[in-house]
């Protein structure tokens, strides 16, 4: 299968109701002198491009890869693509940039989860770029250039706009969408300037906060890596440290719930944010000029789909079983900036005497259904069509934890790797609605629910049994699982 780009041809794979194009490169390769440079444009190459396999992903630590599979290939240039086509030549279809999660220290399109078979068989064009991740992806150097990250997706984007259309795809009708990390990214680029225009509907999913960082603290954290790693603050002295090291030093960097949580529950329990992923995007005044809540207070976004799982927070904390102690869990309950008394009110409404499924609940309340009721509320009150939703179908163990529901999404539920985390009896009914809402919103921008807005906070709650709810976000799970 052979398809002309403006950079050359590239040849992909025919597979049964799909094409396959893997490792597309859309910038030119970072590694090794440039890997802090802002991405540059490719240059055309001669003969045809094999995209056949996987391209390398960003260099990143081989570390919390419970969640789902995370591979990591080696090469120099990461800046590419997969392109998932359905194999119909009828179009244009609709397209789906996906943007990988991974805390934006981790992750990539080589992972078997992020395929997308299912959304070429349902007429949709998926492509999933990498981009740089931690201080290659949003360290501040000496030029003060921020957010290269975002500067890679942009690229991305922009690829798409010009050769989309080769693929079956449609470049006037593109939904961004992403989880985690991912679901970050897209809402920081709804306030960069350079990727106006580049996109038309926006999916979050399982979005944590903070979205941005301030840029006083993207400062110092570039300053503070710089003198651990014994390199100056440049673009060069960065790329030329040997990076081993550098990411020995960006595993450290890790909060202790990522890279090696505590085996004392009470500890795990006390540990509740007292340190923080540190390489996120940054609010700059270049880059990125407006914070997500600003940037859709403008209203440009022709609609919005945006949502969470209803227990974030449950797979992050561990294992609560023994349970941790009271006294543990109000540490952790002040680390968040609640009170002793919010801790009763928690076990009450949640009616559990352990004081760590109300921690576990009050972490997935403050980082993610909140602020994603917030910017729902922003977007409604906007004008934007926002469709909101919660997934509480809970995995044996821990619930609907955080990446519970991607095999859902993808419609994928026999991917490697998903039945440890969900069981063998996933439902298979649950992944079809949940995905066709998801196609649904990526055709015309309605899923197939209520619109949002900021009186009733309609909220469609994905469980066995699909049903819309006032105001989800604010419920106890086990309250929105009780209509089964």
């Amino acid at each position: 299968m052979m398809v002309h780009t403006e950079h050359g041809l590239v040849r992909g794979l025919d597979r049964p109701g799909y094409r396959e194009f893997l490792g597309i490169p859309y910038a030119a390769a970072p590694y090794p002198e440039h890997a802090f440079d802002p991405p540059r444009p490719l240059a055309a190459w001669d003969g045809v491009f094999e995209a056949t396999a996987p391209g390398a992903t960003a260099a990143h630590p081989r570390a919390a890869r419970e969640l789902f599979p995370d591979p990591v290939v080696e090469g120099p240039n990461p800046l590419n693509l997969n392109v998932y086509a359905p194999a119909d030549p009828d179009g244009p279809h609709p397209v789906l940039v996906w943007l990988p999660g991974g805390g934006f220290f981790s992750g990539g399109n080589a992972s078997p989860w992020y395929t997308g078979a299912s959304f070429a068989r349902d007429g949709i064009v998926l492509v999933v770029p990498n981009y740089r991740l931690a201080a290659e992806g949003f360290m501040l150097l000496d030029d003060d250039v921020a957010n290269r990250a975002l500067l890679d997706i942009t690229m991305a984007l922009r690829w798409v706009r010009d050769n989309i259309e080769a693929f079956g795809g449609d470049p006037a009708n593109v939904t961004i969408a992403g989880q985690s990390a991912g679901a970050a990214a897209t809402l920081a680029l709804t306030g960069c300037p350079g990727a106006r225009g580049l996109f038309h509907r926006l999916a979050a999913m399982s979005a944590g906060t903070p979205l941005l960082s301030s840029l006083t603290r993207a400062q110092q954290l570039s300053e503070d890596f710089a003198a651990l790693l014994g390199t100056a603050r440049t673009r060069t002295a960065l790329a030329g440290a040997p990076v081993r090291k550098r990411l020995q030093l960006e595993a450290a960097w890790l909060p202790h719930e990522v890279r090696t949580p505590p085996a004392d529950v009470d500890a795990r329990a006390r540990r509740v944010r007292r340190d923080s992923l540190r390489w996120q995007p940054t609010l700059d005044g270049t880059v990125v000029s407006a914070s997500p809540y600003d940037a859709l207070a403008e209203g440009t976004l022709d609609a919005l789909m945006i949502g969470t799982t209803a227990e974030e927070w449950n797979f992050m904390l561990g294992p609560l079983n023994p349970a941790p102690s009271t006294e543990a869990c109000r540490q952790g309950f002040a680390n968040l900036g609640l009170t002793g008394q919010d801790l009763v009110e928690y076990l009450r409404v949640l009616a559990t005497d352990n004081p760590g499924h109300a921690l576990a609940q009050a972490l997935t309340d403050s980082n993610f259904r909140g602020p994603a009721r917030d910017i729902a509320d922003s977007a409604a009150k906007a004008g934007i069509p926002t469709y909101a939703y919660q997934f509480v179908w809970p995995a044996p163990g821990f619930g609907a934890a955080h990446c519970a529901d991607l095999p859902f999404v993808f419609d994928h539920l026999d991917a490697p790797g998903a039945a440890g985390l969900l069981g063998p009896d996933a439902p298979a009914r649950l992944a079809t609605a949940l995905h066709d809402a998801l196609v649904r919103f990526v055709r015309d921008g309605r899923p197939g629910w209520s619109t949002y807005d900021a009186e009733t906070r309609p909220v469609m709650v994905f469980d066995e049994k699909t049903r819309e709810i006032p105001d989800a976000f604010t419920l106890p799970p086990d309250r929105l699982r009780r209509a089964r």
